[in-house]
Parts: C-alpha cells; sequence; structure tokens
C-alpha cells in the first residue's frame, strides 16, 4: 500500500511525463511549474526538474527504480493491445503510462521497445507476435 506522499509523488511524475500543467506544491503559492526533462538519453527511470515561476522553488520528480519482478508475457500482450486500440496502456506494478518505441528492423516487420519510466522496466518485442501467425 502506497502512502499519501508515494501517491502524489507518483501523480506530479505521470503529470510530468505527459507534459500535463503542474502547480506548485508549496503552502500558499499554487504557481504554475516549468518542468524540464534532465533524463540521459539511455536512462530507465525519468527524472524532471520543475520550477515554479511565481515563487521560483525548484522540485525535482523522478521514479523509483523497481525491475523486478519483470513484465510476464500475458502483460506485455494486454499492454499491446491496449496500444492496438489507441488506449493509453499503463504498467501493471505501478500504473505508470508505458511508451512504446518503434524500433528499425531491417526485416520490415514491426518491432517495439515498451517502457515504463518511472519502475524502469522495459520490453522489447515483435509483432505480431509469434502465435499470432498460428
Amino acid at each position: 500500500m502506497k502512502s499519501e506522499q508515494e501517491r502524489v509523488g507518483h501523480r506530479r511524475f505521470v503529470q510530468a511525463l505527459q507534459h500535463e500543467h503542474l502547480t506548485c506544491a508549496r503552502p500558499g503559492c499554487g504557481g504554475p511549474m516549468e518542468v524540464t526533462d534532465l533524463t540521459a538519453h539511455n536512462a530507465r527511470i525519468k527524472n524532471f526538474e520543475a520550477q515554479c515561476e511565481r515563487c521560483h522553488g525548484k522540485e525535482q520528480i523522478t521514479g523509483k527504480e523497481e525491475p523486478a519482478p519483470q513484465w510476464d508475457v500475458a502483460s506485455i500482450t494486454m499492454m499491446a493491445e491496449v496500444h492496438l486500440l489507441h488506449d493509453q496502456p499503463t504498467c501493471p506494478f505501478d500504473d505508470t503510462p508505458i511508451t512504446f518505441t518503434s524500433l528499425p528492423n531491417p526485416r520490415r516487420k514491426a518491432r517495439y521497445r515498451l517502457s515504463c519510466f518511472y519502475c524502469g522496466r522495459h520490453t522489447e518485442m515483435n509483432w505480431p507476435p509469434p502465435e499470432a501467425k498460428r
């Protein structure tokens, strides 16, 4: 069970990840915040810095790396199906939106990297999966 502070931190992380409007969390301020992505190119989790435009307070917003246990085949298939329905799939462990990245593939088959930038879990998959070709 997550504490209230962890739930609020996760919600602010998702807002930053989805480029949604963030407001300052300092008591009595509530000003708009400018969010900057400080994530290294090959990092598993995202790291954001938010600065209030009113009080100039800064906040670090980052994920919590928990790579184990890995996603199982059923979870990966469910995320792919939700993605194909043009809906936003979420990580089964923390409900963070999953990012699908199309990977180059010389054989012209669909290949994707699925990433959760909050917990750091990721995997690569071919589409359609081998079992769908039968």
